[in-house]
């Protein structure tokens, strides 16, 4: 190898392109070596894999993991829900404790080990759609660390690991019967509950947040402060099922009201009473249905559902089959 190595070195300087050239034709194979030969080049693969392991640790070692969560999680998804918020912060806790437990920086994750955790996550029951959500965050939160530093990859970009999504549920929005036979058949405080969903157009996460003052509500959905005239007929419906005026649903979380509702919902659907197992979004679809059927005021239902644009108001309705 001497040989061959000083024959290539003799090579002109100044003139790369030969080099590359001879190096290619004439450098050894691994089979050429002896056994003084081969330890040499181990001791230098073993430098360069050590020089390589330093050289990330050098550049992590500036990285605070819990600030740059801190500030991941206080801007979290466009909306800055809290919902989101807690989702994230649920997901990264996961994987910190995953990490943990295998004796892993999280800083340092690699796709296999992204891979490892979403396999531990099926393997501990998890939920096909609540491994799919803590991958999204963990891979958001990767995305926002590589964007800031860009020596981090993330690990779960092109995961395979990553449970299928099932394909999505028919669109169905319940009748005006369907929504009559609901509020007579509900508990009160349920039928209430529907009653502002399918009255307002609101949604399940706007129910705990929702102050009524006079005939006026005003409440928080997906980051954004919402307001507007309360229809006599729904504010019946409250006083009927003996809420609390000043805050109807104080107390009570957004999961929770859907649960409820839902369980009620599907045995009505088991008894053949409704023609279908309708989710609390369901009622958000009927007011936008129902409003643009009878006034078509697409202003007045951009103003409801609380859209940013009436744009997003066109694709809505039109995705109910409206326009």
């Amino acid at each position: 190898m001497n040989a061959i190595a000083q024959r290539i070195t003799a090579t002109p300087a100044g003139n790369p392109q030969k080099l590359a050239m001879r190096i290619k034709q004439e450098a050894p194979t691994l089979a050429d070596l002896n056994n003084e030969q081969l330890e040499q080049i181990a001791k230098i693969v073993m430098s360069q894999r050590l020089v390589a392991e330093l050289h990330t640790a050098v550049n992590l070692a500036g990285i605070d993991w819990q600030k740059q969560k801190a500030v991941f999680l206080e801007n979290a998804g466009q909306e800055q829900s809290a919902h989101t918020r807690r989702g994230y912060d649920n997901a990264l806790g996961k994987l910190e404790a995953w990490a943990a437990g295998q004796g892993i920086k999280a800083l340092e994750l690699n796709p296999a080990q992204a891979d490892d955790f979403i396999y531990s996550l099926k393997a501990a029951g998890s939920a096909p759609a609540s491994v799919r959500l803590t991958a999204a965050a963990a891979s958001s939160f990767y995305t926002f660390l590589h964007r800031r530093h860009k020596e981090i990859e993330n690990p779960f970009r092109g995961t395979k690991a990553r449970p299928k999504e099932k394909a999505s549920r028919p669109l169905v929005i319940p009748s005006v019967g369907e929504v009559e036979i609901i509020l007579r058949e509900l508990p009160a405080n349920l039928g209430a509950a529907v009653s502002i969903m399918a009255g307002l157009g609101l949604r399940a996460g706007a129910l705990p947040d929702l102050s009524i003052k006079g005939d006026r509500y005003t409440s928080h959905s997906k980051g954004k402060d919402i307001s507007g005239p309360l229809p006599a007929k729904i504010l019946e419906v409250i006083k009927a099922a003996a809420l609390p005026l000043r805050e109807p649903f104080a107390g009570r979380t957004a999961n929770s009201i859907e649960l409820a509702i839902a369980y009620h919902i599907k045995k009505l659907f088991r008894e053949g009473k409704i023609g279908g197992a309708y989710s609390c979004h369901d009622f958000r679809h009927f007011f936008a249905v129902t409003h643009y059927r009878k006034y078509k005021d697409i202003y007045a239902i951009q103003k409801a559902l609380n859209h940013s644009s009436i744009a997003i108001t066109e694709r809505y309705l039109r995705g109910l089959g409206e326009m």
